[in-house]
């Protein structure tokens, strides 16, 4: 009797660890997880990011007033050698929690852009004209806390015009004013000059900003950070996702040969 006991206890221990495995694979953590072994990446389910990126001072990281980390990738020399991370942010601002799907791309750059920090911002025009001013208003507070200031009009290179004046002409959805904001607004003007100097560059820009108008984009420090606010990046979508910001990371990363000739 007691050996039957003992069997039945065992049974039950080995089948409630069979399908706590079971479902782990199948949560958001598991697949991610299986994601990054599939491609040999390194994964965290929680991390707490290291100084450098803390001190790039990115708007979402460190404008909230609580930001949480999950499901962490982190790669180096994937991309053209262009190492990155993914991960997912719970962040608490003024205009409510977000959860989003962040990828981080290391870029290379020339020295004197190191301590560069940009965003390139294009506001959804079918927002609500009365709940927009608000939002709009937060995100002119985050800035101004962020210490940058926005781009005057001759400072913003022609491409980013003729891509609004597209985005209208072909009445794409969600079109959207495009904004650029910057600690140092002149080295911005610098940067964006020199990426779109090349005609073939300039088109790879143009059309990537066009394919993808509801994402917002942040460089400092030499990093690139891209997201959609308050949307999560399925599982199944996520390589292609951050293949995705890879093209812009090397378009951006294009500066450097540029400068170096």
């Amino acid at each position: 009797m007691q050996l039957i006991l003992t069997f039945i206890i065992l049974s039950i221990i080995t089948l409630t660890a069979v399908l706590l495995i079971m479902l782990s694979k199948n949560t958001r953590s598991g697949k991610i997880r299986q994601i990054a072994q599939n491609n040999n990446w390194q994964y965290q389910e929680f991390i707490d990011f290291s100084d450098a990126i803390k001190q790039a001072n990115f708007g979402i990281l460190n404008y909230s007033q609580n930001a949480i980390f999950r499901h962490v990738i982190q790669a180096d020399g994937t991309h053209d050698n262009l190492g990155f991370n993914t991960f997912d942010c719970r962040a608490i601002e003024p205009t409510g929690i977000h959860n989003s799907s962040m990828i981080l791309f290391n870029l290379k750059l020339p020295p004197q852009f190191n301590n560069l920090h940009f965003c390139i911002d294009r506001h959804n025009q079918e927002s609500d004209a009365f709940t927009d001013v608000s939002k709009q208003q937060a995100i002119k507070n985050q800035y101004r806390m962020q210490k940058l200031t926005p781009l005057a009009t001759h400072q913003i290179p022609k491409v980013f015009d003729s891509l609004y004046c597209e985005q209208n002409n072909e009445q794409t959805v969600g079109a959207a004013k495009i904004d650029i904001y910057a600690n140092e607004p002149a080295q911005a003007y610098r940067f964006l000059h020199e990426v779109a100097a090349d005609t073939e560059n300039e088109t790879s820009l143009m059309n990537w900003l066009l394919a993808h108008p509801h994402l917002h984009i942040e460089i400092s420090s030499g990093m690139l950070l891209v997201y959609q606010k308050n949307h999560l990046i399925q599982e199944v979508s996520l390589i292609a996702a951050i293949t995705v910001v890879a093209e812009l990371a090397k378009i951006l990363s294009q500066a450097e040969l540029k400068l170096d000739l």
